[in-house]
């Protein structure tokens, strides 16, 4: 009998071992990698070793909602899009969808739809035909806002990585505007004129912002439940909230 149940303690050991060793249910669970650009004006920055803004809240909350742990890579725009392609662990946002990234992403959920304004020196600026008849349109290199002011004919548009060239841009060129985000121009641009010399425009446009990784993304337990949380979350318009409260 001694023996018997000696066999059964050393079969029990071994299959705990090779758990623990292999991963398996004794393992903590990764956590989801977020990777993104620093927002200004309340949308997502790093203060004091934490993560703050309308973003940080909003993916926090959808975290505990679904149980998983989340942590966060800010790095320059361009270097985040091309490091989320190029990796199966990360998830970008926020990231609009153009046919020519269609089939370089893994499109996950919808977190917001974002009303898109022009914002410039020479004084509101409410529409398309306005805009066709300024100097020079600023517009994110690669981006969905590029692709719809192309199709629509725009010949005046100059290709910005970065808000700080486009300010740099903007201050120089009272005939110039930048076609971004409502919620962009005004916390961003405004905090950069503290004369308020940049006006912003009435919402010409929108457009769905997503939550993606690469075409080889793993896709992992914790990414399904958190992808689960905000598109619940999203239904309930609560990014828009946060962003609606950060402008104030």
């Amino acid at each position: 009998m001694q023996i018997r149940c000696l066999y059964i303690y050393r079969i029990a050991l071994t299959a705990f071992t090779l758990i623990a060793v292999c991963g398996g249910p004794l393992s903590a669970e990764e956590p989801v990698h977020l990777v993104s650009t620093e927002i200004k004006g309340g949308q997502l920055e790093s203060k004091d070793g934490k993560y703050v803004g309308a973003y940080a809240t909003f993916f926090d909350k959808a975290a505990t909602q679904s149980g998983t742990k989340i942590d966060y890579r800010l790095v320059p725009w361009v270097r985040a899009v091309k490091e989320t392609e190029h990796a199966d662990n990360l998830l970008l946002f926020p990231f609009t969808r153009t046919p020519e990234r269609e089939n370089r992403f893994t499109w996950l959920v919808k977190l917001n739809e974002d009303p898109l304004c022009f914002a410039s020196q020479k004084g509101p600026i409410n529409s398309i035909d306005a805009a066709r008849k300024l100097k020079r349109v600023l517009v994110w290199r690669g981006s969905s806002n590029q692709t719809y002011l192309e199709k629509l004919g725009f010949e005046n548009l100059i290709l910005v990585s970065s808000m700080k060239k486009a300010v740099h841009i903007l201050k120089s060129d009272p005939n110039a505007a930048v076609y971004v985000t409502c919620e962009q121009a005004k916390s961003y641009l405004l905090s950069e004129s503290p004369n308020n010399v940049f006006k912003v425009g009435a919402p010409v446009s929108s457009e769905i912002m997503w939550l993606v990784g690469s075409k080889s993304l793993k896709r992992t337990a914790a990414i399904d439940k958190l992808a689960v949380a905000i598109e619940a979350l999203e239904k309930t318009r609560l990014l828009r909230k946060l962003l609606d409260e950060a402008e104030r």
